[in-house]
């Protein structure tokens, strides 16, 4: 009996650790997800055609108010869109995320600047 209650109680165990490293690695791929759309959503869509690519202080600020770090980010930019792929550090656990924003047409662009 006193072996079956041991059993129970190391099977119990390994159930709430494992429960705890899933809720971790949800809420480090929660916080990539949001510093990746966040990236893209404060961008200043008319000046990327023109190079002016986003910074990471909105993810890293996102990630940081999670309770996280940033500690991968990068901006890539082709004809059609620019593309945003952040790594988070978070409770031990590391998750990615990526986003994409589509760019207007080169004569849309300029009119929005203004240009």
């Amino acid at each position: 009996m006193a072996l079956l209650a041991l059993a129970l109680l190391v099977g119990l165990g390994l159930v709430a650790r494992w429960g705890n490293a899933a809720l971790a690695s949800s809420r480090a791929q929660a916080a990539a997800d949001a510093a990746a759309l966040v990236t893209l959503a404060t961008a200043d869509v008319a000046a990327i055609p023109y190079g002016v690519l986003p910074g990471d202080a909105a993810a890293r600020s996102a990630v940081r108010d999670a309770g996280g770090a940033l500690v991968g980010f990068e901006v890539r930019l082709d004809e059609a869109a620019a593309r945003v792929e952040v790594v988070v550090e978070m409770d031990g656990q590391r998750a990615s995320a990526a986003a994409a924003l589509a760019l207007p047409p080169p004569g849309l662009a300029a009119e929005m600047s203004g240009g």
